[in-house]
């Protein structure tokens, strides 16, 4: 077997015109969508309300555009696309039950029974778990992608929280589903509220909170056949680029907006797809949290990433527009980020320039004062200066048959069901202390990695000499597989755990961007780059915290890019007592 790393270096020697073959299988892989009017439909706006005691995941029927005609969908709580925005405020608990009423897959040609956990019964019978993304949770509240629930069954969720203000998002989590299920619509946003920002405003922010000038904003990517169905691959690829821009369920949207300040809550809910967000007036983007919360200060920027699974909390300034004025949301981001494929490029595959549009009201400018801090009730985020009790590396890799077609991506070369089974092959941090995790990215694209429970800090990031660490660490293996039916076969290249990555860096380690010096869950790891994290588990860990539970149990850790995580890019951890 090779890795996708592997093969690159092979290829180069044979000429810039030899693509790899399952790259090459995008013009054919991905159809073209119907063409669609820009900015005709109006932008649904699920403004934040209370969360129910019980919820319901079924199925809907919904339009994505005029032209497209209804189709089913799946939604929570009534909806028959994407779910409510909950808001909640800090330590008050909520428990819901929901109740799986689910029918036939929309996407029931797409349903691949050669991934993990996936049966041909998931077509008519299919399973659900949610995870609340960003929640500080038990382990029987927080979406394990095996503790899937059958239509007619249900199951009780216990959010207890405690956490700092923030936007967090709580969507589908079923083992080798979770792509497809997103795709369809199981997904909304739930906001935690405090008293920086309590629930109706008046917080000493001076910002924005509810209707009409606090905007959920939920980004995805989609394709849609002649008729005007969903149009997904039917077997797996490692990733998915759809071509017509999706907000709040409708394609390339319009918002009518007042002169005045808007509060956007945004989240990448997309598959594979990365945005670079900007504004078609050059105006800046402010934005002021980032995945867990508040910022210590806004951050003014003319262009905002998010990868997979992140979140920001943007404020964007229309006093200064001109009535009648339309500002176009506009993204510059490749595909596959961060320098996409240049021949599929330019023949215009992938690219996704706008995302929607702003269109100005008439009226008088109410300008708002910009807050200088972000903090005043909480604490400043400082740089936690406990001395880790452990370091992990941690690989970002994949798998390769003869044919050089991807058969698995994968962390630390080890796969879903052997960490399930086997604990030597898991990562088991002690509750309350601090560990740093070293991501170490030996692919030519970006992943986002996600890890459930807790938040951590960016440390800093750092180039690898990828060609002689990949060397060194095939040079450990090759390492039996502990699992029947493995994709690869009997071994995979490289032994577990993965090597230090120190003496194959190259360059200095750079801090995080202002931007990214909050409280993450999700972060964005370039190729051939190792990104170091410090992890408090547990919230006596060290001072400062932005969450208040020591929760022991299992979870997850995964790459956000929802193809990656559904073919074993997705391993187990547990908090030890």
């Amino acid at each position: 077997m090779l890795t996708r790393k592997q093969f690159l270096t092979m290829s180069a020697g044979l000429g810039a015109g030899i693509l790899l073959p399952e790259l090459l299988k995008a013009k054919r892989t991905y159809a073209a969508s119907p063409s669609l009017s820009k900015f005709t439909e109006s932008l649904p706006i699920s403004y934040p309300i209370s969360p129910p005691t019980t919820l319901d995941i079924a199925p809907g029927i919904h339009s994505f555009h005029s032209s497209l005609g209804s189709f089913t969908t799946w939604g929570y709580g009534g909806l028959p696309y994407l779910g409510p925005t909950f808001e909640v405020t800090r330590g008050t608990p909520v428990r819901i039950r929901a109740f799986n009423k689910l029918g036939t897959h929309p996407l029931a040609g797409s349903v691949d029974t050669s991934l993990h956990g996936v049966n041909a019964s998931d077509i008519t019978n299919p399973r659900t778990i949610i995870h609340l993304h960003g929640s500080n949770t038990e382990p029987d509240s927080d979406g394990y992608p095996e503790d899937t629930y059958l239509p007619g069954q249900s199951n009780v969720y216990n959010y207890n929280n405690n956490q700092e203000a923030g936007t967090l998002w709580y969507h589908d989590h079923s083992l080798g589903m979770t792509a497809l299920n997103l795709q369809v619509g199981l997904a909304g946003m739930y906001l935690i509220r405090d008293d920086d920002d309590p629930i109706g405003g008046n917080g000493p922010l001076g910002i924005p909170a509810g209707a009409p000038y606090e905007v959920p904003l939920i980004l995805q990517d989609h394709s849609f056949n002649s008729d005007g169905s969903m149009s997904f691959p039917a077997k797996w690829d490692h990733e998915f680029y759809g071509d017509v821009a999706i907000v709040n369920g409708k394609a390339w949207p319009n918002l009518n907006v007042d002169r005045t300040l808007y509060r956007f809550r945004i989240v990448n809910a997309s598959n594979s797809r990365f945005f670079r967000l900007k504004l078609s007036s050059n105006q800046q983007l402010i934005q002021i949290g980032s995945d867990g919360g508040f910022l210590n200060a806004p951050v003014y920027l003319s262009k905002l990433l998010l990868g997979p699974g992140e979140r920001a909390d943007v404020l964007i300034d229309f006093s200064k527009s001109l009535p009648g004025e339309k500002i176009v949301l506009q993204n510059d981001a490749a595909a596959p980020y961060p320098k996409g494929l240049a021949t599929v490029i330019d023949q215009g595959y992938f690219k996704m320039p706008e995302i929607m549009q702003f269109t100005v009201n008439q009226g008088a400018a109410v300008p708002k004062v910009i807050p200088i801090r972000l903090r005043v009730n909480n604490p400043l985020i400082t740089k936690i200066a406990t001395t880790p009790v452990k370091e992990r590396n941690l690989v970002l890799t994949d798998i390769l048959n003869s044919n050089f077609q991807v058969l698995a991506m994968m962390l630390n070369a080890v796969y879903w069901h052997e960490a399930a089974n086997h604990p030597e092959l898991r990562e088991r941090p002690q509750v309350d202390t601090v560990e740093q995790w070293n991501f170490i990215n030996l692919q030519p694209f970006a992943h986002t990695m996600h890890l459930h429970l807790v938040p951590f800090q960016i440390l800093n990031r750092q180039s690898i000499n990828d060609t002689a660490y990949s060397a060194a660490y095939r040079a450990t293996g090759p390492r039996k597989v502990l699992m029947h039916n493995a994709p690869g076969g009997d071994t995979v290249p490289y032994n577990y755990p993965p090597l230090d990555p120190t003496p194959y860096l190259k360059g200095l380690a750079k801090p995080p961007a202002a931007n990214e010096a909050g409280w993450k869950d999700t972060v964005v790891v370039n190729p051939f780059e190792v990104v170091r994290l410090i992890v408090p588990f547990g919230a006596k860990a060290t001072a400062n915290l932005p969450f208040g539970n020591s929760f022991t149990g299992r979870f997850v850790w995964h790459c956000h890019m929802l193809n990656h995580e559904d073919n074993d890019m997705m391993l187990p951890f547990d908090v030890l007592p």
